[in-house]
């Protein structure tokens, strides 16, 4: 009597071959996806950090502004200041 090893049911080399390609091509696809995952967080830090930044330079920009405004009002009172002046000064010497 000759004596045969039984297959394994339902597994064929055919089916080894496509579950082993499935699986390379899955644990590829996790690579790229832990990879890709860690370049967004690095960028997500760097567009935190940059906001940050505009943050606080709006800040200086607005305060500069309300400065700037500041010193516009005062101008033009010195401005109309100095031309009344002028005005009156022009007219007292005409009378």
């Amino acid at each position: 009597m000759q004596m045969m090893t039984p297959a394994a049911p339902g597994v064929t080399p055919t089916l080894l071959i496509v579950l082993v390609l499935a699986g390379a091509i899955i644990a590829l696809g996790f690579v790229v996806v832990v990879s890709r995952h860690r370049n967004l967080v690095i960028r997500h830090e760097a567009l935190t950090q940059d906001v940050g930044t505009l943050k606080a330079t709006m800040s200086t920009i607005s305060a500069r502004l309300t400065d700037i405004s500041k010193d516009g009002k005062y101008n033009t009172e010195l401005l109309y200041t100095i031309i009344r002046g002028t005005f009156e000064s022009a007219n007292g010497k005409q009378s």
